[in-house]
């Protein structure tokens, strides 16, 4: 028996297969209504299967019932750094333009238009056939590093610090666009000057909700978690930035430049977020390849979070590389630790399966 509805349809475009795709909306064209099976053509870029649906009814325009909120669009032009775009998706976003997808709806999990999405990366292709079609306001003239664009709009009242629909300012638009992967850091520090030069903030921006704690989302953490633009980010450090901010994104990304450029300019290697410091974080999420870079720094290897475990309480819990543990052990830290419920780092090894570890720590 044929099977019918949309989850057939999702089922025909992950394997690729117009023809089973076709057969399924035969069987059952109402399914090709469904959000999932056109946002899920879109992401794979198949222009074909796109065009199918909406011949049979499919809105181009329609939204996720996910917490993305994707519409088509936002979803083929996200940028996303292990997937590579194709000459499909070009394709696919011409099939979508055409069938009256709408440019200016901002959606997904930013809760950004197309365009700013594709400029993240940068996706020429995108970018080209969607400036014509988008409203270029304040926020999409920083994006597109559009310098005379952004002084014109500067002229209005209170311009450089009016907030979009989630708080974000123009400079936080210069922070978050790929751009200067082509046009050049210094057109991107000359944006951002136009703004502080009219009294943008360096502080405010988004506040994202994250555990039990509200982050307060900068420009500088923008610019080193989304583009790693250390140019950028050492001229707001110049113009004023607060380094801590972005303190958790560079020690997190693994790497030492970002840690090297926050650390000149005094940044906090021991402040905590949901109660845990770098260090800690980087056990708790297995990333501990900045671990390295913060025992050298001489950060505390035995401080504790509310229920008293430490960063090796977290290794042994999550099951980190054991020469990760051993580097935390060389440095100081207390195996025989106790936390609030009185377990060690070995009790946590082996309640957890982590042998190795268990070893280690014994």
């Amino acid at each position: 028996m044929l099977a019918t509805g949309y989850k057939a349809l999702c089922a025909a475009v992950a394997n690729g297969s117009l023809d089973a795709l076709r057969a399924g909306i035969d069987g059952d064209a109402e399914a090709a209504k469904h959000w999932k099976p056109i946002v899920d053509a879109a992401f794979a870029g198949r222009a074909d299967m796109v065009q199918a649906l909406l011949d049979a009814g499919a809105d181009p325009n329609v939204r996720s019932g996910t917490s993305g909120r994707h519409t088509p669009l936002t979803r083929l032009t996200q940028h996303h750094a292990t997937i590579a775009k194709h000459a499909g998706h070009a394709a696919t976003l011409t099939t979508l333009l055409a069938a009256g997808a709408d440019a200016n709806i901002s959606a997904g999990p930013h809760d950004l238009p197309p365009l700013a999405y594709a400029l993240m990366a940068p996706a020429e292709n995108f970018i080209e056939a969607l400036r014509g079609r988008t409203r270029r306001d304040l926020h999409l003239a920083a994006a597109l590093l559009d310098l005379s664009r952004l002084k014109r709009s500067l002229a209005k009242p209170d311009a450089a610090n009016r907030p979009d629909a989630r708080g974000r300012t123009a400079l936080d638009y210069v922070a978050l666009s790929g751009l200067w992967k082509t046009l050049g850091s210094d057109r991107a520090i000359a944006c951002a000057n136009a703004l502080l030069d009219a009294g943008a903030g360096l502080e405010g921006g988004e506040v994202i909700p994250e555990g039990d704690e509200r982050f307060s989302a900068t420009p500088l953490w923008r610019t080193l978690s989304w583009q790693r633009h250390y140019a950028l980010a050492e001229h707001l450090l110049e113009r004023g930035a607060h380094p801590n901010p972005g303190v958790f994104t560079v020690t997190f990304d693994g790497g030492t430049q970002g840690c090297e450029l926050l650390d000149r300019y005094g940044a906090n290697w021991e402040q905590t977020f949901n109660g845990r410091t770098p260090l800690m974080d980087l056990m708790y999420f297995k990333r501990p390849a900045a671990s390295t870079w913060l025992l050298a720094r001489g950060v505390d290897v035995n401080a504790t979070d509310a229920d008293g475990r430490t960063a090796l309480h977290f290794a042994a819990w999550r099951g980190v590389r054991a020469d990760y543990a051993r580097a935390l052990l060389d440095a100081g830290a207390k195996r025989d630790a106790k936390d609030a419920d009185g377990a060690t780092p070995f009790d946590m090894a082996v309640r957890h399966k982590r042998h190795k570890l268990a070893d280690l720590l014994r």
